[in-house]
C-alpha cells in the first residue's frame, strides 16, 4: 500500500519553485537591462549580484526537486556555506575598505554589492561539491 506525500511537502515544493522562479526572473531583467545600456562600464556592480540571484534560484529548485534525504543534506550544507562565506566576504569588504580608508565613504558598497554576493555564490558552490556522505 503506498501513501500519497503530505499536503505540506506539496505546498513547500511549489513554494521553494515559485521563489526559485522570481529570482531567475530578477536575475534576468537585471542582466537584460544592464546589457542594453549603451556603456557596459558597470557590470562590475550588476553581475555578482545577478550571479547570487542565480544560485539562490538554483538552490531554491534544488530544494523543489530533491527527494532523497541525502540530497536535502547537501543542500542545506549548500546554504550554510554560501551564509557563512558571504558573510565573511560581506564584513571583510564592508569595513575593509573603512580601516584602510577612512575618509573613503563608499567602501561600504564593495562589501554590499560585490565580496558578499560573490562569496556567497563561491560558498555554496564549494559546499555543494565539497559535502560528503558521513
Amino acid at each position: 500500500m503506498t501513501t500519497a506525500p503530505p499536503r505540506d511537502l506539496a505546498l513547500r515544493r511549489l513554494g521553494w519553485s515559485v521563489i526559485g522562479a522570481a529570482l531567475f526572473g530578477l536575475a534576468g531583467w537585471i542582466t537584460l537591462r544592464n546589457l542594453r545600456l549603451p556603456n557596459n562600464d558597470g557590470w562590475f556592480f550588476w553581475a555578482p549580484i545577478a550571479g547570487w540571484l542565480v544560485t539562490m534560484g538554483l538552490l531554491c529548485w534544488w530544494a523543489a526537486l530533491a527527494h532523497h534525504p541525502t540530497t536535502r543534506a547537501r543542500i542545506r550544507a549548500s546554504w550554510r556555506g554560501g551564509r557563512v562565506f558571504g558573510a565573511v566576504g560581506l564584513a571583510l569588504g564592508f569595513f575593509g575598505p573603512l580601516l584602510v580608508t577612512p575618509k573613503a565613504n563608499l567602501g561600504p558598497l564593495l562589501g554590499i554589492l560585490v565580496t558578499g554576493p560573490g562569496a556567497f555564490v563561491l560558498g555554496a558552490l564549494a559546499a555543494a561539491l565539497a559535502w560528503r556522505d558521513s
